[in-house]
């Protein structure tokens, strides 16, 4: 019997643990809307040392069977514990894409907000993909993972690779830019809950098309000065999302006066603002530490979804 490949009731492996980072918007163009419902768009996503837990765990090999899944999230109001929620739709998508199925228990440990602009679905998704192969040794490729996270949303596939990436098409176009290893990230998000749909839905488009902002090329000296007051990154949701949410609007602009870098992520509410990494951000953190709001400093990551234990 090939390795890969355990018989019915005998798992490979019983459990892996995977670390599920956040990501951030270092610049957000949105160039057109798509016949398809999306939307086109040239976006540089970095990924940050936030992170979920997801602990899967392989309870028994059912042969192709249907699939039993079981999903349990701590805190329990943090997201959806059904059919609903993006761990649950990975372990099902892969089952079926793979023809390998099994009992499995999810166990999701939420610290990125939900609805914040920050992935965190999307990379909880990225994690339950990567430790599905790993416990029915089905030993996916790299591209083989990204293209079945597409399926689920569009910042799944940069998740499996993580570090920092230009996305474009409806963001699951990837291209390596050179990774970013200094400043710190404050990402500050107020007690406020968008739905990306309704943000993209605001722009109202129409026929409108823009043009690509990024050269690759011409990045990488830029990025070698990450972060620097000469960052031609923007977020274009901001037009949508600022005018209607005075509280995010004056975040923006305080965060501007403090940092080099600072902008909405995504399509919020969370908005981060990039250090350097002599800064003092105790005090600077303190002055937006409110009641229901996420406040924290992290570090740039140069990796997706890492496998833990397992």
């Amino acid at each position: 019997m090939n390795a890969r490949t355990p018989h019915p009731g005998a798992p490979r492996s019983s459990e892996v643990v995977v670390q599920a980072p956040a990501k951030v918007n270092l610049h957000l163009e949105v160039l057109r809307q798509r016949t398809d419902g999306y939307h086109e768009v040239e976006t540089i996503l970095q990924a940050v040392r936030l992170h979920d837990r997801v602990t899967v765990s392989l309870l028994e090999d059912l042969g192709g069977r249907r699939p039993h899944i079981e999903l349990h999230v701590t805190p329990t109001a943090a997201a959806p514990a059904d059919a609903g929620n993006t761990c649950w739709r990975a372990a099902h998508l892969f089952c079926r894409a793979t023809g390998r199925t099994g009992r499995l228990r999810i166990a999701l440990q939420k610290r990125i907000p939900t609805a914040a602009g920050l992935g965190g679905g999307s990379s909880d998704a990225a994690a339950v993909l990567v430790a599905c192969d790993r416990l029915f040794g089905t030993g996916l490729e790299t591209s083989a993972l990204e293209a079945l996270g597409a399926q689920i949303g569009s910042d799944v596939p940069f998740f499996v690779r993580g570090g920092t990436m230009m996305a474009r098409g409806r963001g699951t176009e990837l291209t390596p830019l050179p990774s970013i290893r200094s400043g710190r990230f404050l990402i500050v998000k107020p007690d406020i809950e968008l739905r990306t749909e309704d943000v993209y839905a605001g722009l109202r488009m129409g026929l409108t098309v823009r043009g690509p902002k990024a050269n690759i090329s011409g990045m990488k000296s830029m990025l070698a000065r990450f972060p620097t007051s000469t960052w031609f990154g923007f977020n274009r949701l901001e037009e949508v999302v600022l005018p209607s949410y005075p509280i995010l609007q004056r975040l923006v602009l305080r965060l501007k006066e403090l940092a080099p870098i600072a902008m909405l992520s995504g399509s919020g509410a969370a908005v981060v603002a990039v250090f350097s990494d002599h800064s003092n951000l105790n005090e600077i953190s303190a002055e937006f530490a409110h009641p229901g709001w996420l406040v924290s400093v992290v570090g740039p990551q140069a990796f997706g979804v890492q496998i833990q234990e397992g």
